[in-house]
């Protein structure tokens, strides 16, 4: 019987670091059991201060278990991490490149495109980590078309992106399509996409639930993602369904972000809309990943 392991799991209420840290957890609890017990951080620094200076966040972690290991993504949760860590011990782990020294950190897990440097505490991944596990049992009857926003590496364009989401859906009228935005996503571009005839479904992110995106792309066939949402791109490539990326100009040819998705067509593990345009076919990725597993395995190896 694997020995149990105790997690604390720091958030800072991010939905995009949340999904990394959980995706993880997951998949260490596939190995070993797992308890895992998730600390909040105050959004506001003033508010995390003071519960350093009334001793109120020791407290709350005396309580818990000591733990085997310190999971955190994003700056914020660096430091009560660190905290955590001379209090009551247990291995450090961050899923990003760290804002403090990395001697201060015993394991880190980082994307490619956030350059790393090689060392041996370090797993460079493609992509962040994420909560999808990967599936055999898509429906090829089934499509996602997943979308952004506004960012810093792509100009957005909700005109363009509803003229591609309308000729994917005119071309394939016997496909059940869903269309689901995002945080990001302008607040017009819901009214422009249900001006789009033909039956599909529109999801509002704000009436899903943290697990709704990975349940679904584990089932669809074929998954579109505007390529803003660098993060949604390595979900539904790790789900193992067919993978299309919406064209919008990006704004700097040598961004990191850019450079990342550029590597995932050049390997095949994604069809650009434009390529699609010609040949009409959408293929599956090209390798499987599950960088979740890989990196929870390398963990446990350590």
């Amino acid at each position: 019987m694997p020995v149990q392991v105790v997690s604390w799991q720091f958030t800072d209420g991010k939905p995009g670091h949340e999904n990394q840290t959980r995706g993880l957890i997951h998949a260490l609890a596939t190995r070993t059991p797992v308890e895992n017990h998730i600390i909040e951080i105050p959004s506001n620094t003033l508010h995390f201060l003071y519960t350093l200076l009334i001793g109120r966040l020791y407290r709350k972690l005396a309580r818990l278990p000591k733990p085997n290991y310190l999971i955190a993504a994003g700056r914020r949760t660096q430091l009560p991490m660190l905290l955590a860590h001379l209090w009551f011990g247990g291995k450090r782990i961050l899923l990003m490149r760290p804002y403090w020294p990395m001697s201060w950190f015993d394991l880190m897990i980082i994307p490619q495109h956030d350059s790393p440097p090689t060392s041996p505490k370090n797993l460079i991944t493609q992509g962040v980590i994420n909560t999808v596990i990967p599936s055999t049992n898509h429906d090829k009857n089934k499509g996602m078309i997943l979308i952004g926003g506004p960012s810093k590496h792509y100009a957005w364009d909700t005109s363009s992106i509803v003229q591609q989401i309308t000729t994917l859906l005119n071309d394939m009228p016997d496909i059940s399509w869903s269309i689901a935005n995002s945080r990001r996503t302008p607040e017009g571009f819901s009214v422009q996409i249900n001006e789009i005839p033909g039956p599909f479904n529109f999801i509002d992110h704000r009436q899903t639930s943290n697990d709704w995106l990975s349940q679904q792309v584990a089932t669809a066939g074929q998954i579109w993602v505007s390529p803003d949402s660098v993060s949604m791109l390595y979900e539904a490539v790790t789900s193992g369904a067919a993978v299309g990326c919406l064209k919008l100009q990006a704004k700097q040819t040598n961004n990191r972000i850019v450079s990342g998705i550029n590597e995932l067509i050049n390997k095949g593990m994604i069809t650009t809309f434009s390529q699609w345009q010609k040949t009409r076919h959408l293929s599956r990725p090209s390798q499987q990943l599950n960088e979740a597993q890989r990196a929870a395995d390398w963990i446990l190896n350590q």
